[in-house]
């Protein structure tokens, strides 16, 4: 078998380039790529699907449906060939007859794949990263239709959208990460030079507090020392965490990595000192030592010491780890030589200073406000970032030494309890919340930092909360519109749904007369203290509104008072609280019939993702109504065939009457005429749900109480729905019962009874149980011979299954019948 030729591209390093920087091979599995394959499979009628990812020695599935590798070698792949055609969809009609792929493992063995088609996943960079592929195991000569081979492509682009919003994540969380930890780092070497500051010539102190200002700054080291140079060697002279116990202990410089440091000046990351040729293998088994960075402290380019973090296990630290370092020891050189050390401070305090102040999210440094009682009642900025006030929309000069309340007056009880429990608990929180008063959204998170302040990184996203927003209220409209039986319901859920969602004033919906002369508008909804516009309103009152909806396309305006088709009369507008307005068509065969109302009592900007969300909501309340419409139209059919068949059943039993007339044995003829009738009865219960579907006691009272009075019967069970063979043969074999009883058995004497009782009973095979027990009359006689029609009705049973136990006693007749519950209850498919 002779391997198939794939495209070069499948191993150009630009595009393998381009995937690697994706990360995303070897992910776990993600809800909304695979999403994506099962609605490919549904909408292309196939049982697989994959996003395929062609790398340069196998293709990985990011999502599969219907398959159960997760990727294969390039020998395999089909979706290679994909790669050659980034503008079109690849199909094979049958892949046992291809070139490409006659030879395909999976085609010519397990799982004998035979009809592909594959849309490429194209980069906005142009390269084709694999396809979005659905298959199936039949060929197919007529390929995907058009409106299929549409959707895949979309479904492609939103697979590349869905890769290229999971790289900006990813990204952004990095950076988040990368940012907090710079604000820790300064934060921990602001404090080590505070400490300096306030213990003055205690060297001791000063080394104490380097040392706990760098294994603060980088959270992998479990001990830390400094060792000043003495002599020939080193001496611990400032310890801390696993290296506290060897405080005062001498090193000689030869044998260890603290002395190669030293020696030659420059910091030292030991990866692994069970291999580093610096350390001796005694002293490393000694000091629990696995892998450390070094840093030299300095006064000039004279040593004075170094700084060693360590840890118990190798590759603990990395080179960022080692560059924080050096920052601590440039402090511990102030603590030794104190004008040298301030100066390289400021240094580094511009540094971070200007890392701060280039921070593309939102900061804020907070200080709690208690009140007389200690309670957390206010907070106060203490610094804030250029950011911040882009994101918030308000001078960021304005707001340090000034409290929450006071910069956004009316700002939520949230915005101060919540970041109060972060202060008193010193647990970091998230955060997803409004500020009413700026009418923005923000995202972010809050973590303590000494006692009573609290850091706070945040993002603005209004746009994106606004947009999950919408599409929360598209599904909730769709809910709604399914369980909805009138127009008039539809319109005004679509307007609650609608004028909520977009925080408007009035929605509602009206219906277009003549040529965009006169709208009838239903009834709307309306915010508090908003008046109902509902009735008729000449458009021409309101300005020069008809030509933009005889077009059929939206009317949108902004600004009454300044838009040209209504700014030479607003005041008609503003008696009816309109500062803005939008009216999407309702079309019917290309025209506008109807109009979506959206309206806002002052002056706004529609935004094109509210208007597409409009559009969407108009369309789906035209299909809805249509729906209604239709279901209308089928009802008044269905009456009118009910209406035949009860004459058609009425003109049985005149020719049955008729034709029998001269019949003697009448017997006869009253139990035909007596199941007609029976039967009739059922049609009227079947008919108040359409012949859908019928109520199980209805069915039982309509048809006994041509025999006796109801009140001669007990009636015991749980009411259901069943389906219209169940009730005619319910019908007919109650009738024949009841005749039987009537005649011979308990209702033929005054005090006569029957229970009719009804259960379900679980198992392999639920089961409806009928019993009948006649009580208060003759002793029941079994029928000599093999029965007339009626015998032979009930030995058959409830549909037919033939499942009846007939007891014949002193006290009566008791009869139990059985059936399938799925027989007898409407199926829903």
């Amino acid at each position: 078998m002779t391997s198939p030729i794939l495209p070069f591209l499948v191993s150009d390093d630009a595009r393998l380039e381009a995937l690697a920087r994706y990360a995303i091979l070897d992910t776990p599995a993600e809800r909304g790529f695979d999403d994506i394959v099962h609605l490919a499979c549904q909408l292309c009628g196939t049982p697989v699907s994959l996003v395929s990812l062609v790398a340069g020695d196998r293709q990985w599935f990011k999502a599969r449906a219907g398959f159960p590798s997760c990727e294969t070698d390039l020998n395999s792949s089909v979706c290679a060939h994909a790669l050659a055609q980034p503008d079109d969809v690849l199909i094979i009609a049958d892949l046992s007859t291809d070139p490409r792929t006659v030879s395909n493992p999976l085609v010519v063995g397990y799982p004998f794949l035979r009809f592909y088609a594959g849309a490429p996943l194209v980069t906005s960079g142009g390269h084709v990263l694999g396809s979005l592929c659905v298959i199936d195991h039949e060929a197919r000569p007529d390929g995907l239709t058009q409106a299929q081979a549409e959707s895949l492509r979309a479904l492609a682009r939103q697979v590349v959208l869905l890769m290229d919003l999971r790289r900006a994540v990813s990204t952004r969380d990095i950076a988040r990460a990368e940012e907090q930890r710079a604000y820790q780092v300064r934060e921990a070497l602001r404090i080590v030079q505070t400490r300096i500051a306030e213990v003055g010539d205690d060297l001791d102190a000063v080394l104490q507090a380097v040392v706990a200002g760098a294994m603060e700054a980088v959270p992998a080291a479990e001990g830390g020392v400094i060792e000043l140079l003495d002599h020939d060697g080193l001496e611990y002279r400032a310890v801390r965490g696993t290296l506290a116990p060897h405080l005062g202990l001498r090193v000689p410089f030869g044998i260890s990595g603290a002395g190669h440091c030293a020696r030659t000046g420059e910091p030292y990351l030991m990866v692994d000192a069970g291999r580093d040729p610096h350390v001796r293998r005694d002293l490393a088994a000694m000091l629990n030592l696995g892998s450390a960075i070094f840093a030299p402290v300095l006064h000039g380019d004279t040593v004075l010491g170094v700084l060693k973090l360590q840890a118990a296990s190798p590759g603990a630290f990395t080179q960022g780890d080692l560059d924080i370092a050096g920052l601590f020891t440039s402090a511990a050189g102030a603590g030794l030589t104190e004008a040298t050390a301030r100066d390289e401070a400021r240094a580094k305090d511009v540094y971070w200073r200007g890392l701060f102040d280039r921070l593309s999210e939102g900061f804020v440094v907070g200080e709690v406000v208690r009140d007389a009682s200690g309670r957390i009642c206010d907070w106060r900025y203490v610094e804030v970032n250029p950011a911040w006030g882009d994101l918030v929309g308000i001078d960021a000069t304005t707001v340090v030494g000034r409290t929450i309340r006071e910069v956004i007056p009316g700002v939520e009880e949230d915005w101060i309890s919540q970041f109060a429990e972060v202060v008193e608990t010193g647990r970091p929180t998230s955060f997803t919340r409004q500020v009413g008063a700026l009418s923005r959204w923000f995202e972010g998170r809050a973590f303590k930092l000494e006692a009573g302040r609290f850091g706070l990184i945040f993002l603005e996203v209004t746009h994106r909360v606004e947009a999950d927003a919408r599409r929360v209220a598209l599904l909730a409209l769709g809910d709604r519109l399914r369980d909805l039986a009138t127009t008039g319901e539809m319109t005004l859920a679509a307007a609650e749904i609608v004028g909520r969602t977009l925080g408007a004033s009035r929605a509602g919906f009206g219906r277009i007369e003549g040529d965009v002369e006169i709208l009838e508008v239903e009834p709307d909804w309306t915010m508090p203290g908003i008046a109902s516009i509902a009735g008729r309103h000449r458009f021409d009152d309101y300005g020069d509104l008809r030509a933009t909806l005889r077009r059929g396309e939206p009317l949108v305006i902004d600004d009454v008072a300044t838009d040209p088709r209504t700014r030479h009369d607003p005041a008609a507008m503003r008696s009816l609280d309109i500062g803005s307005l939008v009216n999407m068509p309702v079309r019917e065969r290309g025209r506008a019939v109807a109009v979506f109302i959206v309206h806002d009592v002052a002056a706004r900007v529609w935004t094109p993702e509210e208007l597409a969300f409009l559009r969407n909501v108009a369309d789906r309340l035209e299909v809805g109504v249509a729906r209604v419409r239709a279901e209308e139209l089928q009802a008044v059919l269905n009456k009118e065939l009910a209406h035949r068949l009860k004459n058609t059943l009425a003109v049985v039993q005149s020719i049955a009457t008729q034709t029998l007339r001269g019949v003697t044995e009448r017997d006869l003829v009253d139990a035909f005429e007596r199941r007609v009738l029976a039967l009739s009865r059922a049609h009227d219960v079947l008919m108040q749900k359409s012949w859908a579907a019928a109520r199980m006691r209805a069915v039982m009272e309509s048809v006994l109480s041509l025999q006796a009075d109801l009140d001669r019967f007990a009636f015991e069970g749980p009411d259901m729905d069943i389906s219209p063979q169940a009730a005619l043969s319910l019908t007919l074999l109650l009738h024949e019962l009841a005749t039987n009883a009537l005649k011979y058995g308990s209702l033929s004497a005054n005090t006569g009874t029957v229970r009719v009782a009804w259960r379900t009973e679980e198992g392999l095979s639920p089961s409806l149980v009928l019993d009948w027990t006649e009580s208060g009359g003759p002793a029941a006689a079994e029928p000599t011979g093999r029965g007339g029609f009626g015998s032979k009705l009930i030995r058959m049973g409830l549909v037919g299954t033939r499942k009846a136990d007939l007891r014949y006693g002193s006290t009566g007749l008791r009869a139990e019948f059985r059936a399938p519950l799925t027989d007898i209850q409407i199926q829903v498919h």
